[in-house]
């Protein structure tokens, strides 16, 4: 079994110092009996060097740097080398490879103070005597630290409950599994999964666990273990999707008739919780490309306006990275909002793996200084399906009123697996989210290098979006190259065609596809052999080594999604009377409830919103492709019975 690496890297130019720095280290690890991990040390008498080894070695746990190292050189053979003149100037570029690896300071213990207020980012400081002569505290404080990394609060406490075997009195009724395992009717059900899936099931009757809603005992522990994670004053759990995170954030910040700035590109829990707080939507355009339908992020230019025309915008509501991988940048949005005094709320449901590579930084919602977030961490990182994280870094955090809404929305009795895999999750992005990045990266990149000689397919990269949309480069919009988006309009086969061939043929199912893309999602549970798979199933589509019926006609999507008119509040269309219209009686009408096309899950109609012909034009275009369409039943949409009256929006 391969165990965890606590791997020291050294930094000193005295080499005769630097080894026996690491000889000291070295001869006090079996002091400490650790059979549940590897201590090895790394030594790097050159700073340029020591850098790049924290860029490849994913190992690197921990950092001890001598203060009196000299930090000029001539080369910059590491990306992240240039412009260090000075320690702190190395802290910075150690940081902004691996924001969780935790940096020691060996200096004189007569400059510590000052040494100390040079940086925020030291871990601890060690008098360079103490670990000469007394090794072993200091190894055992490197120690400490990572323990405290790598602790899962509640996934131990669970674990160790689960293992007494206690007699279950309590619900849940199937007492440890006991229903399913004893009948003969549904038995296989039980073996299929498995005991501990059932032993595991327990109730919220076992005190010591905690309470998910209270934030008590071992959940609580574990929730500001995930916060030290990410970064974040509060971190909350979720098991019941970032659908229900969205709500709560929405209806704890929103009241009756506030402003709130919304992408309309949102996913339709937005929507919802806008309603639910019968808030005052303004909504920003769509932007599409009809060449691949995919949308683009708000441009910048639009939201500054929208802060502008309007008095009194309570919240910016915005999608942080979309479906297909584009970025907004954050660090703008969250630049003009808090000149205002406007709260900022970013989904990053796809992007919960930003803090921890330098490709994603910069376009992270939490390091941009955003004020609420939500993670879907069963979607890209590991944990289970409906698992989200709530991040709180807002200064103005009403806690009080927030437990009330989200124990109007959580159950009172949550899956203790889904706040285990929670737990577990945050504790492999600290440990190694920057090296499973790296590695994945790498895959990506090898993949657009073998598939750049083909003729048909292609990935498209930053360049080809900057050519789709004319604020890309204006507004500094990125691209998570993990969301790999393949254009395969140059084959004669129907993306639906493409579809059935991956998944029918040769067994790979992939997230979702338009008329000319095809969408794979690389994650944390990506591996070569999967992407080697899916390079040999795109060249046989490229090589035309395939049989499939050959599409005489292109589907399109009409270039510009229309713009939302709304006539009132859209909870005073939904909740007020409603009746249904064949959608091409509707024009006039006002929509009652929200009509959204998938893909792209963008909706086309939301409560409140007058429906104007070129809407109607545009949802005729979608039924004649054969579009799933949700909000639509029998042809026919759900419209306001009387109309309610206008000027009631800003």
């Amino acid at each position: 079994m391969n165990l965890p690496v606590l791997k020291i890297l050294i930094i000193e130019n005295d080499t005769a110092l630097l080894d026996e720095i690491s000889r000291n280290i070295l001869r006090c690890v079996d002091n400490f009996a650790r059979t549940d991990l590897s201590v090895e040390t790394l030594n790097e008498s050159s700073v340029t060097h020591a850098i790049q080894c924290i860029e490849e070695d994913i190992d690197i746990q921990a950092v001890v740097l001598s203060w009196d190292i000299d930090a000029q050189w001539n080369d910059s053979i590491a990306s992240n080398a240039s412009n260090i003149r000075n320690n702190t100037d190395i802290i910075t570029a150690i940081k902004a490879i691996r924001v969780s690896l935790p940096i020691y300071i060996l200096g004189d213990d007569t400059k510590g103070l000052d040494i100390i207020n040079e940086s925020d980012d030291i871990e601890s400081f060690f008098f360079r005597d103490d670990i000469i002569q007394d090794p072993e505290s200091i190894l055992g404080y490197i120690l400490n630290d990572f323990d405290d990394r790598c602790q899962t609060p509640f996934w131990d406490a669970y674990k160790k409950y689960i293992t007494e075997s206690n007699d279950s009195w309590h619900t849940p009724g199937h007492s440890g599994g006991l229903s399913f395992r004893n009948s003969p009717y549904i038995r296989d059900f039980y073996q299929f999964y498995g005991r501990n899936v059932f032993v595991g099931d327990l109730s919220v009757s076992v005190d010591s666990l905690g309470s998910l809603t209270e934030g008590t005992h071992a959940i609580g522990k574990a929730q500001e273990a995930a916060a030290y994670t990410f970064e974040s004053t509060k971190t909350f759990f979720i098991t019941n999707g970032s659908s229900t995170s969205n709500k709560i954030i929405l209806q704890t910040l929103l009241r009756s008739g506030d402003k709130v700035i919304v992408d309309r590109n949102c996913h339709k829990s937005i929507h919802y919780g806008i309603l639910q707080a019968r808030a005052n939507p303004i909504y920003l355009s769509s932007i599409l490309s009809p060449e691949f339908g995919i949308f683009a992020p708000p441009a910048l230019d639009e939201i500054k306006e929208k802060i502008e025309q309007h008095q009194g915008i309570k919240l910016i509501v915005l999608t942080g990275c979309t479906y297909d991988g584009l970025l907004i940048d954050v660090r703008q949005v969250v630049k003009m909002a808090h000149a205002k005094g406007i709260k900022v709320f970013i989904d990053e449901a796809w992007f919960a793996y930003s803090l921890f590579h330098p490709a994603f930084r910069y376009y992270s919602a939490i390091n941009a200084g955003a004020d609420y977030i939500t993670h879907s961490a069963h979607k890209v990182v590991s944990a289970f399906s409906q698992a989200s994280y709530i991040h709180v870094n807002d200064p103005d955090f009403d806690a009080d009123f927030f437990h009330e809404i989200y124990s109007m929305y959580s159950s009172t009795s949550p899956k203790y697996q889904i706040i285990a895999s929670l737990d577990v999750c945050h504790k492999q992005l600290e440990m190694e989210g920057y090296g499973l990045l790296k590695g994945l990266l790498g895959q990506v990149e090898e993949l657009k290098t073998q598939m750049r000689s083909f003729k048909h397919i292609k990935i498209l990269e930053q360049r080809d979006f900057q050519e789709l949309f004319p604020h890309f480069a204006t507004d500094n919009v990125g691209h998570d190259s993990l969301k790999i988006l393949i254009d395969v309009s140059g084959l004669e086969y129907s993306t639906s065609e493409i579809h059935r061939y991956l998944l029918d043929e040769i067994g790979l199912e992939i997230e979702k596809f338009t008329h000319s893309t095809i969408l794979v999602l690389l994650t944390l549970g990506g591996t070569r052999s999967k992407v080697i798979r899916l390079y040999n199933a795109l060249k046989k589509l490229d090589q035309k080594k395939v049989t499939l019926p050959v599409s005489r006609t292109k589907k399109a999507l009409i270039s510009n999604l229309p713009d939302i008119t709304l006539h009132c509040l859209p909870a005073d269309a939904f909740f007020g009377p409603r009746k249904c219209l064949d959608f091409d009686n509707a024009i006039g009408k006002i929509a009652a409830g929200l009509v959204t096309p998938y893909p792209p899950g963008i909706p086309l109609l939301v409560p409140g919103q007058l429906i104007e012909q070129a809407t109607i034009n545009y949802l005729r275009s979608l039924v004649a492709q054969n579009t799933h369409i949700q909000g639509m039943y029998g042809g026919q949409i759900y419209v306001v019975r009387e109309q309610v009256t206008a000027g009631t929006t800003a």
